[in-house]
């Protein structure tokens, strides 16, 4: 007897169900909501893409993390003017964590007020640009981190910016991790923090050399 062929509509309506239920069953990506206020939900874990980013018990942003670093433009939004006019007086901007350039949305909590040309612009566009060196070839960057530390319970704005990662170069790991400050330096203390975020990425085996024309040109396009 041969065998009893289904009829076309109700195979479409199969298919039409599975792919209903992979799509449900598929983690969103879509970056989480949230207003562009001082403080957001305490101590909760809000979700963007593959990015993570947690607040403390008073709301401000704490930590962000990319298990896995990629290289993808993300658009930009209004609330980074916003969180840096909450710096005050003086050369501030709306930065963010992750970096738009590694997919960081620009949400609140993937911002913060962070000192401009110096810090934002300066030196975690510097430690950024080293994260991207580590990616070249069958490099790989993982447990990219960015950690804010409040000086108290008051104040939005941050003053360490704690960052590391874990870079992969040639099948061996290493660790980078930097401290920045979120202040304005003299000139020579510039020069150090530039000398020793550059050292961080020549010792975890990261070509640094080829970016270091890049710096100015690509600061200008952070925050």
């Amino acid at each position: 007897m041969p065998a009893t062929r289904p009829h076309p509509a109700l195979s479409r309506t199969a298919a039409a169900a599975a792919l209903l239920i992979t799509a449900a069953s598929a983690p969103s990506t879509a970056p989480d909501e949230a207003p562009c206020e001082r403080h957001l939900r305490p101590a909760h874990t809000y979700h963007a893409g593959h990015h993570t980013f947690t607040t403390d018990r008073l709301g401000r942003p704490i930590d962000a993390l990319a298990r896995t670093l990629t290289t993808k433009t993300a658009s930009r939004g209004e609330c980074e003017s916003t969180v840096g006019d909450w710096g005050g007086r003086g050369d501030w901007q709306g930065g963010h964590l992750i970096a738009a350039s590694f997919g960081g949305v620009s949400r609140r909590y993937n911002l913060a007020p962070v000192r401009g040309r110096q810090i934002n612009q300066g030196l975690m566009k510097r430690v950024e640009n080293g994260a991207r060196s580590c990616l070249e070839g069958d490099g790989a960057v993982s447990a990219y981190r960015v950690r804010l530390r409040y000086p108290d319970q008051e104040t939005i704005t941050p003053d360490r910016i704690h960052m590391t990662m874990s870079p992969k170069i040639s099948g061996v790991s290493r660790e980078v991790a930097l401290t920045l400050p979120n202040e304005s330096l003299s000139a020579s203390d510039l020069d150090r923090w530039e000398g020793r975020i550059t050292k961080a990425f020549e010792a975890a085996g990261c070509g640094m050399d080829g970016l270091q024309g890049r710096y100015r040109s690509l600061a200008d396009h952070r925050p």
